[in-house]
Order: C-alpha cells, then sequence, then structure tokens
C-alpha cells in the first residue's frame, strides 16, 4: 500500500515538473506572440530604413511595415523578456537584421 502512494507520488511529481518546462521558452517566434490579421492591429508601426528599435507593449497588437513589406504581431512575451530580435517574428525575406524589439510591460496587468 506504501508503496503504491509512493509510486503515485512519484508519477505526478514527475507529470508537474514536465508541465512546468513545457511552459518555458521553446526558442521558436510563438516566445514573442503571434501572428494576427492586419485589421487586428492596434496600431501600425512603419519602419525606415535608419531604424534601429521599435517600442512595443505586451499585449498590443501591431502591424509592422518596411520597405512595401509588413506583418501583424500580436505581443506575448513571457514577463522578464524585455527585447528581441525583430528578425525572430518577422517573415525570413524581410530585411530586419540588426533590429532589435522593446517590450514594456502593461499597465492593465501591474497589479497597481
Amino acid at each position: 500500500m506504501l508503496n503504491t502512494h509512493r509510486s503515485a507520488l512519484a508519477l505526478l511529481c514527475t507529470i508537474f515538473a514536465s508541465s512546468a518546462i513545457a511552459a518555458g521558452p521553446t526558442g521558436s517566434p510563438a516566445d514573442y506572440g503571434s501572428s494576427a490579421p492586419h485589421d487586428a492591429a492596434q496600431r501600425s508601426i512603419a519602419m525606415q530604413a535608419d531604424t534601429r528599435h521599435i517600442n512595443v507593449t505586451r499585449g498590443e497588437t501591431v502591424t509592422i511595415t518596411r520597405a512595401g513589406q509588413r506583418f501583424t504581431w500580436h505581443v506575448n512575451t513571457f514577463n522578464n523578456k524585455t527585447v528581441f530580435a525583430m528578425a525572430e517574428i518577422a517573415p525570413k525575406d524581410m530585411a530586419v537584421d540588426a533590429i532589435l524589439v522593446y517590450v514594456a510591460s502593461n499597465p492593465l496587468y501591474s497589479g497597481n
């Protein structure tokens, strides 16, 4: 009987540990949010040739344009992720090398 309880406890610990790992960063664009339809954007950011960074807010949906190309992104990063490379989320054929995305926390979720 005692071994059955220990086995069940060990199984539960394994399940919870693997769930916690799955909830962390994956190294994919999903770590930064998700693609969204253009009409869902709250604002548009037009990047110029000299753009080196953009500022967004966690939870915001933005359309990003550059040289006739565009994509829309719903920003949803982990709380500790405040900056990432635009190349992580932009279409592969969009020239965004060395452009950074700075993510501000959303005041709606600050708890104040």
